[in-house]
């Protein structure tokens, strides 16, 4: 049998508690959030370098004997992979929603990006070196098979 608490027992305000409580959550989100997703290459939710741009289907129109002003592709829903060249390991994927454009927080390094859209035959492989402070752009090309 577990011995009584004595009633006159000093506990610890309520105020100190709910205290104690307000510091420390903010702070156990703050360290969640810092960590790198998907292993080294990530970066946090709020970098301000990575990789940013549009997957396409192309060509989506003849395009022998096109004049060089018509543009032939098309936005494409797709997963975007991104490969840390270094480590050779897979270290972002994301959807693209209908209008092909995905963005990808990441450290400065040497990566592999690569796109999977139904439909297409293939989505050329697109390197990209992300630079401090920037966000680099880039097309990812997924073959038709139109000529």
């Amino acid at each position: 049998m577990l011995p009584q608490r004595r009633r006159n027992a000093r506990r610890p305000p309520a105020g100190l508690l709910l205290a104690l409580v307000a510091l420390t959550v903010p702070v156990a989100l703050a360290a969640c959030s810092a960590a790198a997703p998907n292993g080294s290459g990530g970066a946090p939710a709020d970098a301000r370098s990575g990789v940013k741009g549009v997957v396409v289907r192309w060509p989506t129109c003849p395009v022998e004997g096109a004049p060089e002003s018509r543009d032939c592709s098309r936005p494409a829903e797709a997963t975007v992979r991104v490969r840390d060249r270094s480590s050779d390991t897979e270290v972002a994927s994301v959807h693209t929603g209908p209008d092909g454009r995905f963005r990808v927080p990441l450290r400065t390094g040497v990566y592999e990006v690569r796109a999977q859209a139904s439909g297409t035959s293939h989505c050329k492989p697109v390197d990209v070196t992300v630079r401090p402070d920037t966000y680099t752009e880039i097309t990812v090309r997924c073959d038709t098979g139109l000529r």
